[in-house]
């Protein structure tokens, strides 16, 4: 309920605040576990992709560290994010996120690994292909414009785009890194 109400709040703040567009919705399975693969260029970015799904909720992994900050953890843990441990195997939520995949949600990952604002992708790193491969659920590349510029005033109605690509298959980590890199760079 929480999550559907906030959705409605921040939809409205971005196309009140952006000019908010998206493409390739179609791309989004309307059922099943599917991994959503972003590129990563503000604190923004999970709530701007999320928003775009209107008929899923979306799930995401947040660092470990912003679940210590009281209330901000709390309400993006009600948003969808649970912690991960970054630099590390983090068991816990590696099996929490095959576990959504396999019970059929959607799991936001941003591929890059840390937030980029060049526009040039820094290499993907090879977790999101594991997921997909051992939950057996495709990855559906997004790539995300001016984000960077939803919480600050300096641009008067960014334009930020999220753009959806074709569902990708892979049997393996290398080849699905291949692939997504080049998707994501044809998205841009």
């Amino acid at each position: 309920m929480f999550y559907w109400f906030a959705w409605i709040i921040l939809r409205i703040f971005l196309h009140l605040r952006c000019d908010y567009k998206i493409i390739g919705l179609e791309n989004i399975p309307k059922t099943g576990g599917a991994i959503i693969l972003s590129n990563h260029r503000s604190y923004a970015d999970p709530f701007t992709v999320g928003c775009a799904i209107h008929y899923r909720r979306t799930y995401f992994f947040a660092k470990e560290e912003l679940f210590n900050i009281p209330i901000f953890g709390s309400i993006i843990r009600a948003l969808g994010a649970f912690p991960v441990k970054r630099d590390t195997l983090d068991k816990k939520s590696l099996n929490y996120s095959i576990k959504l995949l396999k019970d059929g949600e959607l799991l936001l990952i941003f591929g890059e690994g840390t937030r980029n604002l060049k526009k040039e992708l820094l290499p993907l790193k090879a977790g999101f292909a594991f997921l997909s491969i051992k939950a057996k659920v495709p990855v559906i590349p997004v790539y995300i414009t001016e984000t960077e510029e939803i919480l600050t005033l300096k641009k008067f109605r960014p334009k930020v785009t999220v753009k959806f690509g074709k569902p990708i298959f892979c049997n393996s980590i290398k080849e699905f890194v291949v692939k997504a890199t080049q998707a994501l760079e044809n998205l841009s």
